[in-house]
């Protein structure tokens, strides 16, 4: 046997293994990264811009707590955080969505929300706080106390009162900011 060859690969066989311990040392390091990153982003405070869904939870069926997590944009529904309510729990404007406590927890007491609905889609107001939930637009109330069935027939990226049709049961919902309209049809 060559000792030269043996040598070369042991040298190879010892530069291989190192270089695999290397790469799975970076692999641990990128993934622990990317978990503080993750948890940061989620645990970070809810600020203008962000995305919210708001349901109630399930803590105590008598008087269930509205609540809000963080969500993706695009979840239907769900809502941006246009501002945040003053120490006293004021929204700048009466326009944006607001869950005052104590029917809402306290994070959520504190967003001035607005609504990221979709066009042709169908929505049941919840009575009385408002929660908005997707529905089926042929779907009829099981009890009068099931809230209010709108449709959105337009979304419009600007706060406009005027942009909808001034027709019985068509109703504008401007926001200010993010600025956007809805035009809607109350189903029943």
């Amino acid at each position: 046997m060559n000792p030269t060859l043996s040598l070369r690969r042991r040298l190879f066989i010892a530069v291989a293994a190192l270089a695999l311990v290397a790469g799975a040392v970076a692999a641990v390091v990128a993934l622990d990264r990317a978990r503080d990153s993750f948890i940061a982003e989620h645990n970070r405070p809810l600020g203008v811009g962000d995305c919210v869904v708001v349901g109630a939870t399930d803590a105590d069926p008598q008087s269930p707590e509205v609540q809000a997590r963080r969500a993706e944009c695009h979840a239907d529904p769900s809502y941006t955080v246009g501002a945040i309510a003053t120490s006293t729990g004021e929204c700048p404007s009466s326009e944006y969505q607001h869950f005052p406590g104590p029917a809402a927890d306290r994070v959520t007491a504190s967003l001035c929300l607005v609504p990221n609905l979709v066009a042709e889609h169908c929505y049941r107001l919840g009575v009385p706080i408002g929660l908005v939930e997707r529905a089926d637009c042929a779907g009829q109330p099981a009890d009068p106390t099931d809230g209010l069935l709108v449709q959105v027939t337009r979304r419009l990226e600007v706060r406009d009162q005027d942009a909808c049709p001034a027709v019985s049961g068509q109703y504008a919902w401007p926001y200010p900011s993010p600025a956007r309209t809805y035009c809607t049809v109350t189903v029943f």
